[in-house]
């Protein structure tokens, strides 16, 4: 449900392009969903079977069709919507070599995530690939060119499993990726690590930590990680979870008043955060009990 302009909402049809829907309906795919992900104005389908579909505008490549969709009408340039999921067949990479795209057969997703423009997803050989707007890099192929068509991410060699990737979330301007030894990287435009890249690049300050999730916010940023939660940016209301006295910041600080807690996943609002906690030992539960319930 809501703004519908360019089809993001995937209920097929045109009914309902270019509307405000106010009332929940189907997403037009008969196929059992397990994921769905959301950027500005277009969407990404997960199957229980690992296929990916999209909805929404293309402009810049982002639902991953090789087709932006642009037509001419009375000499403006203008973008078709895409009401109905298309399934997104085609994944590649690009050959070192020759410096063209391979087709990469029977790729199946596990995992995907949304940008504004850009779009994010690890396959079920902990593959990523990433596609759509690409400005300042953030889809991290050292190129700065929109790709219409899902890429993998060739910094993370496939020939080595620990190099391959198991999270991976976009933020407002790149991306953040986890491999499968714990190393955390990130690369495209980030105003909050003060950092412009186009390729990954590892952030050093969490080398060794054992992270669960990470929520790349608009103005900050969480990772949830051993038991710790963690957070950067701009304080506005208290997102950072470091008490009254933050401001802001530029570098990875731990919340200690959630400290020893361990955390499972985390998300990051406008202005607000969220942690969901194990508590399934007593040590987790004491410490969840003695948090201050009665802040004013």
């Amino acid at each position: 449900m809501g703004e519908n302009v360019m089809g993001q909402l995937g209920i097929g049809g045109d009914s309902g392009k270019g509307k405000n829907i106010v009332n929940p309906r189907p997403v037009a795919l008969k196929e059992q969903l397990k994921m769905a992900a959301g950027g500005h104005d277009f969407s990404l389908f997960l199957t229980q079977e690992g296929f990916l579909y999209s909805a929404g505008s293309s402009e810049s490549g982002q639902l991953g069709t090789n087709d932006t969709g642009e037509y001419i009408d009375n000499r403006k340039t203008l973008f078709s919507a895409h009401a109905t999921p298309s399934r997104i067949h085609s994944f590649f990479t690009l050959d070192q070599k020759t410096k063209t795209k391979v087709r990469i057969p029977q790729v199946l997703i596990r995992h995907i995530s949304c940008g504004m423009h850009h779009s994010a997803a690890i396959s079920t050989a902990d593959h990523l690939f990433t596609w759509g707007f690409n400005g300042h890099g953030r889809l991290g192929h050292k190129t700065t060119e929109n790709e219409l068509i899902p890429m993998r991410v060739n910094h993370f060699r496939v020939s080595d499993k620990n190099q391959c990737v198991r999270i991976a979330k976009c933020s407002v301007g790149g991306v953040f990726a986890v491999n499968n030894i714990g190393t955390v990287y990130v690369w495209g435009m980030n105003n909050i690590a003060r950092l412009e890249c186009p390729y990954p690049i590892p952030i050093e300050d969490m080398y060794g930590w054992d992270v669960h999730d990470i929520a790349p916010g608009k103005q900050h940023h969480v990772i949830v990680a051993d038991k710790s939660s963690i957070s950067m940016g701009k304080q506005t209301k208290g997102e950072l979870g470091m008490g009254p006295n933050t401001k802001s910041s530029s570098q990875l600080d731990k919340m200690n008043s959630v400290d020893g807690i361990p955390m499972l996943k985390c998300a990051a609002g406008i202005g607000h955060t969220l942690l969901l906690a194990d508590d399934s030992s007593e040590e987790a539960k004491r410490l969840i009990e003695g948090l201050d319930v009665n802040e004013d």
